[in-house]
Formats: C-alpha cells, structure tokens, sequence
C-alpha cells in the first residue's frame, strides 16, 4: 500500500479512537472513521469499534491487492464532549477540503494530537459544577434548601476524594465504592448532627455524578442499533458501577437511622423543577466538558424535557411514558440544535438526558437488593430497565425520523434542480 493511502489509516484511526475514548457512539466512531478513509480516495473500507479497540481493514478495487489492517487497543472511555465536538468538526473539514495530499494528511495528525492533548475545564471550574449539581439535584429530590447546602460540602469533599484516588490508577469501580461509602458517611454525620432533614435527597445529590444512568441509557441504545458486543458490554459496566455505588452506601445501611431510598415527588412546584433541571444540567455539562457555548442550550433543553416529564405523570402516565416523551422532546430540541450549530447531536442529548436516566432507580433496587427484599428489588430493576429501554427507542425514533426526513429533503432539492 502507498505510503499516502497508509497515512490515511493511521489518521482515521486516531480520530475513531479518540471519539470512543471521549465518549462518543461507536456508530459515530465507525463513520469517522469510514468518512476520512473515503475522503483520501479509499474504495474498500471495513472498520469495526467495539468498548475497548478500533479494528479497520481498507483495500482497493485490485482483487490482487494486500489489505491494510490497523488495530488501537483502547482501555479507556470518558467524557470529554469537547473532545467530541472538536474531531467532528476536524473530520466535517478534512472531507471538505479540495485535495487531501501526504502533507496535508500528515498536519491532519498533528492536528489531532493537539486535540487529544486539550484539558477541558480547570478545577475550580469542575468544583463550582459539583457545587451546583449537589444543591439542586437535591433540590430536584425533594430536599430542602439546607439539605442542598449540606449535599454541596458533601459532595466536593467526594469528588476531590474521587480525583485523589483516581491518579493512584486505582479500578474505577473501588474509586466509585470508596467515594460513595465517603459520601454516605459524611451525609449521615450531617443527619446525626440535625443538620438536614433529607437523607435520601442529600445522598442522591451528592453522588449524582457516579449514577450510570446515561451508561444503561446508551448500553440499550447499543443494542437496539445492532451493536450486540457494545451494548452488553457498556450494560455489564454500568450494572459493576451500580454495585459499587449501592455497595459503598449500603454498608452504612444497619446504622442509618433513617431510610437513604430517594424518589422525587411531583407535589414540588414544576417550575422549581424546571429551574433546577436547567441549572443543575449546565454543571454536569461542566463535568462531561461540553464546549462552553453550548451550556445554556443543554441546560434548557433538559429542564424543557423534565418539564414534559413531570407534566405527562402528572396527568396520570407512567414514568415509562412519561421518559418516552421526554426523551422525544429532549432529541428533537438536539436535533434541531445540530442542524443549526452543524455539530454532534451527542452533546447535546448526553447532558440533557441526565436527569431522566434511571441511574438513581438501579440505585434504589440496589439498595433494596442488600436489605434482602427481593420483590421490590426485581420491580424496581425490571422499572429501570423499561425506563433506559423507553429512553433508548424515543432517541433512536426521532433520530431516524429526522434521517429519514433530511434524505427526503436533499432528494427532493435534487429533482427540482
């Protein structure tokens, strides 16, 4: 193979490999990886991504020809949604551009170098965030406004517990169980001590940041898109992390002197709700580092689907449904998003879904497993698995709909033409 066509190659691959470690779709990794391969004039391409490499096989129209494989091993995945974004666009003008020489080739790896070697917030910055999400998603779990102040010291001891221990290159999941039990253990001294009132909201509030419920979300969204591998494999992690979240509180569960179940009830003011959807998703957008431009629209496009959320059970659906139309909502105002900043619709869903997800519900039948009831563990897991299953179709309705929609449009502009 030419040196030009192998160059191609390997930057494809760099850029699939730093879209999976940042937290983006494997479907999405797949075509970049297929759109620059292209772009260079690569007839045959093959990749294959799965959670941990990126396998890409390219050729040319010579039957006779060898077949090029490459393969990144990737141990890995956050995210990074700035990350995200900047390869999206790097890719949108790599097959833009008129001709794609060996030079230009070789400054397209520099390029993504550079953009694997950007920080995302500074930590001030991320501790502000962890301020914000403590209070008002305690808030957003029926707490009280002392309950959210005493959740905001909770949870920025934790999270710069979880950074400490996280550079000691410590198994997430034991940093995930040790943080949580920390957390656990500072709220309920908070509790002894008559300083909340709440402890079930408080103890939400502070964790918020470890609950997988976007990685169960995803996880069936891989499967219901045919990435078998993907999605149990993202399904086995998210239930590893849901362990050691329920594991880390509920060893602090035969000496809590009230119960640390949460559920949020619907009788507090929707448009406290909606207020404390948009703020508190602005400071998850923060952790998961979303481009700083798109803060305000991911936080209103959350609080817009809580608030269709909270309307649809109110008026007697369930919460299957209810995250249904939510999630419509939520891909429809990201879609819409995506067609007008020309960026990934991912960074727009990922935050906004977050306070749909059922992580706290697989917290919830965690917690219900380790006190030995059986019963409502099995109805409240089987409820999370409908919800991240009602929220995984609605994405990928709409979706498909705006595809279907978008390929209609540009063929009809091509007959009137």
């Amino acid at each position: 193979m030419k040196a030009r066509e192998n160059k191609a190659l390997r930057l494809a691959v760099r850029a699939g490999e730093i879209m999976l470690e940042s937290g983006a779709e494997v479907y999405r990794a797949e075509e970049a990886v297929e759109d620059i391969c292209k772009a260079c004039g690569i007839p045959h391409v093959q990749s294959f991504i799965t959670t941990t490499g990126v396998f890409v096989s390219v050729g040319t129209d010579d039957q006779q020809a060898e077949v090029q494989t490459a393969i990144r091993r990737v141990r890995h995945i956050g995210t990074d949604l700035e990350k995200v974004s900047r390869v999206h666009a790097f890719i949108r003008r790599f097959v833009a551009a008129p001709s794609h020489s060996e030079a230009e080739i070789e400054e397209g790896l520099e390029e993504l170098e550079r953009i694997d070697a950007t920080r995302g917030f500074s930590l001030p910055v991320r501790l502000a965030a962890m301020v914000v999400i403590a209070a008002f998603y305690t808030v957003m779990n029926g707490g009280s406004l002392i309950d959210g102040g005493c959740a905001v010291v909770v949870g920025v001891l934790t999270y710069l517990f979880s950074l400490w221990v996280g550079r000691l290159r410590i198994n997430h999941f034991i940093v995930v169980f040790a943080s949580c039990f920390l957390a656990a253990g500072l709220s309920l001294l908070f509790f002894n001590f008559g300083f909340c009132s709440s402890l079930g909201a408080m103890v939400i509030g502070s964790i918020a940041v470890y609950l997988p419920g976007v990685a169960i979300t995803n996880a069936v969204r891989d499967l219901l898109s045919g990435d078998m591998l993907s999605g149990v494999s993202r399904g086995v992690e998210s239930l590893l992390v849901t362990i050691a979240i329920a594991g880390g509180v509920g060893m602090l569960l035969k000496v809590a002197p009230a119960p640390i179940h949460a559920d949020t009830p619907l009788s507090l003011i929707i448009p406290l709700q909606f207020l404390c959807a948009f703020v508190g998703t602005m400071g998850i957008a923060v952790i998961v580092d979303i481009p700083r431009r798109y803060l305000v629209v991911a936080g209103l496009i959350a609080a817009c689907g809580l608030l269709v959320y909270d309307v649809a059970v109110l008026e007697g659906s369930s919460r299957i449904v209810g995250c249904f139309l939510a999630t419509c909502t939520v891909a429809l105002l990201a879609e819409i998003s995506t067609r007008v900043t020309r960026d990934a619709a991912s960074l727009f869903i990922i935050p906004a879904i977050f306070p749909l997800v059922p992580g706290k519900v697989m917290y919830n039948a965690m917690l219900q497993l380790i006190d030995n009831d059986l019963d409502a563990a099995m109805a409240t897991g089987l409820e999370a698995l409908f919800v991240a299953g009602s929220i995984a179709v609605a994405l990928l309705v709409v979706i498909s709909l705006t595809r279907i929609t978008s390929s209609l449009y540009r063929t009809v502009r091509k007959l009137d033409a």
